[in-house]
C-alpha cells in the first residue's frame, strides 16, 4: 500500500469520528488497513508466522471466525512452539462462542504458562458457558491473585457464577466481595453488589446494615437512603420504608437546582415518589 492510500484510509477514519458516527465504524476502518498492510507483508514474508497471528486476531475483532481459525491453524503449523496461538484461540473460540474449544484451547495455553492473567480470565468464562461454576470461580480466585491492575470486574464475575450455585456458597461469594471491598476500596459497584445478594436471600438485616455503613461515609445520601426504603418494603416493613423514602425525597429536594435537575436524580426521585404513594 502506498503513502497516499494509507493517508486516505486514514482520512476516511478520521472523517467518521468527526461526523459524529460510532468509534466502532472508525475502528473498522482502522482494523482494514491494518488488514492490508499484513497481507502484504505477508506476501512478502509467507513463512513468518507472527504476521499470521497477528492477521488472525485482527480477523477476530472483525468476527470472521473461520478466517481467523484458518491463520492461527497456518501460524502454528509454521511454528508449533508459538504458545502465543492458544491463547488467541482460546479467545477467539470464546467470542465466537464456542466454549469446548475456547477450554481446550486455554487449557493447554495455561499448561505452559499457569500464571497468564487474561487466559485465566478467560477460561472462567469459559467455564461458567459450560455451566462449571465452581471451577470457574478458582479461575478468578487466582487472576485476581495474580494481577498487579485495579479489577472490581473480577469479583463481580467471581461473585455472579458462584451465587448461581445456590445458597450453599452465599458467604463464599459474600466473603469475595468483601475482599474486593478491603482490597480495592468500597466502590459502589461491589458494595451493590453485597447490599443485592444479601437483599436476593432475604437477609433484610444485613443488607441494611452494609447500606448504613456506605451512607455514613458518601457525601451523597439519596441513592442509599432509597435502596434502604426498597428494602425494608420488601422486608415488609411500611413506616420503617416510608421513613426511609421521605428522608430520600428530603435529600433529593435540598440539592442545588442544577444538581436536581440531572436525568438520573429526577428519575430517582420520580420512583421515590411512586414507592410512596404505593406506600399509602
Amino acid at each position: 500500500m502506498n503513502i497516499r492510500s494509507r493517508f486516505l484510509i486514514v482520512a476516511a477514519a478520521l472523517v467518521l469520528v468527526e461526523a459524529g458516527l460510532p468509534e466502532h465504524t472508525a475502528a473498522q476502518a482502522d482494523i482494514r488497513w491494518q488488514l492490508e498492510e499484513l497481507t502484504q507483508q505477508i506476501g512478502k514474508q509467507p513463512s513468518n508466522a507472527e504476521l499470521y497471528l497477528n492477521r488472525g486476531d485482527l480477523y477476530r475483532a472483525q468476527e470472521k471466525w473461520d478466517a481467523a481459525q484458518a491463520d492461527f491453524d497456518f501460524a502454528w503449523a509454521l511454528n508449533p512452539k508459538l504458545d502465543r496461538v492458544d491463547f488467541l484461540r482460546g479467545r477467539m473460540f470464546l467470542e465466537a462462542n464456542w466454549p469446548i474449544s475456547a477450554k481446550l484451547a486455554l487449557d493447554h495455553f495455561l499448561a505452559k504458562q499457569s500464571n497468564h492473567v487474561e487466559a485465566l480470565v478467560l477460561r472462567a468464562r469459559a467455564l461458567t458457558k459450560l455451566e462449571s461454576r465452581v471451577a470457574a470461580a478458582q479461575d478468578y480466585t487466582r487472576a485476581i491473585q495474580l494481577t498487579t491492575e485495579s479489577r472490581p470486574d473480577l469479583y463481580l464475575e467471581r461473585a455472579q457464577v458462584l451465587s448461581a450455585e445456590g445458597e450453599t456458597y452465599l458467604k463464599e461469594t459474600l466473603r469475595g466481595l468483601d475482599e474486593g471491598i478491603k482490597k480495592l476500596g468500597p466502590l459502589v459497584s461491589l458494595q451493590l453488589g453485597a447490599i443485592d445478594l444479601e437483599t436476593q436471600y432475604k437477609r433484610y438485616d444485613e443488607a441494611l446494615a452494609r447500606i448504613e455503613a456506605v451512607a455514613a461515609t458518601s457525601p451523597r445520601k439519596e441513592t442509599w437512603l432509597a435502596r434502604k426504603g426498597e428494602i425494608l418494603q420488601q422486608a415488609g416493613r411500611s413506616e420503617q420504608a416510608r421513613g426511609a423514602f421521605n428522608a430520600a425525597l428530603e435529600a433529593i429536594q435540598s440539592l442545588p437546582a442544577g444538581r436536581r435537575n440531572v436525568p438520573a436524580i429526577a428519575e430517582l426521585e420520580a420512583r421515590v415518589r411512586e414507592q410512596l404513594t404505593t406506600l399509602k
